[in-house]
């Protein structure tokens, strides 16, 4: 005898079913607008970074999955959207010591230091040198020469004064700088010549000598010390200055606000603002006070939907809150006016500050602070890029973000690849012809059809049960 499977399985197979309501991928015939994107022309492929504007965000849906890149022919180009990320120049110094310097005392009492710098193990030109010694308290003058290509010493720069005034204060200077210009090749032989390689050092100590008749001092003697000591150099360090890139994640930008309001409600004792701004994410929200010396307890809450906001019917959900203040007394400053929220493309939300039983404070403006996101493709030399997003209906099922292979762009990225800076164009909207569901999707996807049968299947697993227990005490 086939068993047959119980009906309770089949009832949660069909809930399932009518519950499922996939996500899929926007076709890009279905995104409303386009926008060209600027790119300078290069050689080979580049990776390029597009900053995504209000216009964009206001279009888009959170997380920007109805976002694409798409060629000349419509088809869809690989991308990721990040945080926008702003490039830092630095100066990077580094130096290394040379080799092998040759020494040669001069009869004049100088010091000549010639060495020879390999081009093939430094390539970089010299920005300068510096010489390592462990003396303290001491002036002494150096200058610098390079051997040209005819043979002959040719000055480089001016003479530099190398000092150390440790007995006054601590500063110190034993760096010889180049001219940036003009820049001289890498490598070469070099020459430092050291003016008197022997300080003389007045002593701090002095010897007196006095003659006494009685308690009378006819006569009195004064002998100070001179010591002599050689300028010891440890070593001499050849240094040159790279510009390093240091990429970093943008920090917050102005997001533009349609309107605030404020509202006074005496009896709760506080002050209401509403807030109402675009679709672009908001993470903090910064109000503009007149009032000085003072400190409220504040928050920002979720706006509530029209349908939600009857008297008495007021559900709140609070996103952030901070103790705002300003203080300005006798030198004491001291201001906080912002409040953070986690991230949010709502396009209204309300700052409540409790007034307790002070006066209302007097605002004056409310600023919104949010990420900035880009968009990042890898761009092929001779060919026109555009940026489509922006779903045609909401009421269909959400659009997922699409999966690409994007192993190129992370590997460029992490390796440090700077992208290049493209630019969007002028908006164009075009047509769009909604997708025609099939006759079942839009049957299942009526919510008092699912409704009504999500109850039918309950009552029927209820009774279902209910029969099966009737069946057990029977037997027993």
């Amino acid at each position: 005898m086939t068993r047959r499977p119980p009906r309770s399985r089949f009832f949660v197979v069909a809930l399932a079913a009518l519950g499922l309501h996939p996500a899929h991928a926007a076709p890009v015939d279905q995104l409303r607008y386009r926008r060209p994107i600027s790119v300078e022309a290069s050689v080979g492929e580049e990776l390029v970074a597009v900053r995504l504007d209000a216009d964009v965000a206001a279009a888009t849906e959170p997380g920007f999955p109805d976002l694409r890149v798409i060629d000349g022919a419509g088809q869809e180009v690989s991308r990721i959207i990040r945080r926008a990320a702003v490039v830092k120049m630095r100066s990077v110094r580094r130096s290394f010591p040379v080799q092998q310097p040759r020494l040669k005392p001069l009869s004049g009492g100088g010091l000549e230091i010639e060495f020879t710098i390999d081009a093939e193990k430094d390539p970089h030109s010299i920005d300068g040198f510096r010489i390592e010694t462990p003396l303290r308290n001491f002036e002494q003058r150096v200058r610098v020469q390079r051997l040209d290509e005819a043979g002959a010493w040719k000055p480089v720069g001016d003479d530099t004064l190398l000092f150390d005034y440790s007995q006054y204060m601590d500063t110190r200077q034993v760096d010889v700088p180049l001219p940036k210009e003009p820049r001289l090749p890498a490598g070469g032989t070099w020459r430092i010549t050291v003016d008197e390689p022997t300080i003389e050092q007045q002593s701090t100590l002095s010897e007196v000598v006095r003659t006494l008749e009685g308690k009378a001092e006819t006569s009195r003697k004064e002998k100070t010390t001179v010591a002599r000591q050689p300028f010891r150099i440890d070593s001499i360090q050849a240094w040159h200055v790279d510009d390093a890139a240091e990429v970093e994640v943008a920090g917050g930008i102005e997001v533009p606000i349609a309107e605030f309001r404020v509202e006074e409600e005496p009896e709760e004792k506080r002050t209401r603002v509403r807030v109402t701004s675009g679709r672009q994410a908001i993470t903090s929200l910064r109000l503009s006070v007149a009032d000085r010396n003072f400190g409220r307890p504040a928050r920002v809450e979720a706006q509530p939907p029209a349908r939600n906001r009857e008297a008495g019917s007021r559900p709140r959900q609070v996103l952030g809150s901070a103790r705002i203040h300003r203080i300005d007394l006798r030198g004491i400053r001291s201001e906080e006016l912002a409040i953070t929220i986690p991230e949010s493309r709502d396009a209204a939300h309300e700052i409540v500050i409790d007034n307790a039983d002070s006066q209302p404070l007097e605002i004056t403006g409310v600023t919104a602070i949010g990420p900035a996101y880009e968009v990042v493709f890898l761009a092929r030399p001779g060919k026109a890029y555009r940026l489509a997003y922006g779903a045609e209906s909401v009421e269909d099922p959400p659009f997922a973000a699409p999966h690409y292979d994007t192993v190129a762009i992370d590997v460029g990225l992490a390796a440090g690849k700077l992208p290049l800076e493209g630019t969007l164009g002028a908006v164009e909207e075009i047509s769009v012809v909604p997708v025609e569901r099939p006759w079942l999707a839009r049957l299942l996807g009526n919510p008092w059809l699912i409704g009504g049968t999500i109850l039918l299947l309950a009552a029927l697993l209820g009774w279902s049960l209910f029969a099966a227990a009737k069946r057990l005490d029977a037997k027993e």
